[in-house]
Parts: structure tokens; C-alpha cells; sequence
């Protein structure tokens, strides 16, 4: 079994293979399960554009800034990559 900080390592380890390198942010992380299987739930957010990210980073501080978000499902026991999902922020 993997925790909570392996399941965000794998998730962003993830993340960088499949959307490049960037800074990403760990957002939430939830245990759930996923088409019978036992999963870490991982969303990461991170700045739309790389070349962006120190100007968003600095915006963000101010509570300014896009960022856009991944859900990584990961796998509870061995920590292999689910699904990705697009996350939609909710405003509350």
C-alpha cells in the first residue's frame, strides 16, 4: 500500500511526463475507489502556460491567477497511474 505522499509523488511524476515540466500544486487528495479499484485521488493545479508560471506564481500570491487542475486516480496498492481527468474548480 502507498500513502498519501507517494500517491502525489506518482501523480506528479505523471503530471510532468504527460504535460511537461511545470509547477504543480498539490490541490486535494482524497481515498476512493474507482471501478472496484482502491485509489488516491490527487488533483493537482498548476499555471496554464510553463512560460508563465513565476508571473502566475507571484499573481497567485496576491490571490490572482488562472491555474488550471488534473485529478489523478491512483492506484492504493501499487501506486500505477488509474486515469487523469480534467478538474473543474468548484466555486463555493
Amino acid at each position: 500500500m502507498i500513502d498519501a505522499k507517494q500517491a502525489f509523488q506518482a501523480a506528479k511524476q505523471q503530471a510532468t511526463g504527460m504535460l511537461g515540466e511545470r509547477v504543480f500544486r498539490l490541490e486535494e487528495v482524497e481515498r476512493d475507489t474507482y471501478k472496484g479499484r482502491d485509489v488516491w485521488c490527487v488533483t493537482l493545479g498548476y499555471p496554464p502556460d510553463p512560460t508563465l508560471a513565476d508571473v502566475v506564481s507571484q499573481m497567485r500570491a496576491l490571490g490572482f491567477g488562472p491555474l488550471e487542475y488534473k485529478l489523478f486516480l491512483i492506484d492504493a496498492t501499487n501506486g500505477d497511474l488509474v486515469a487523469m481527468k480534467f478538474r473543474e474548480p468548484s466555486i463555493q
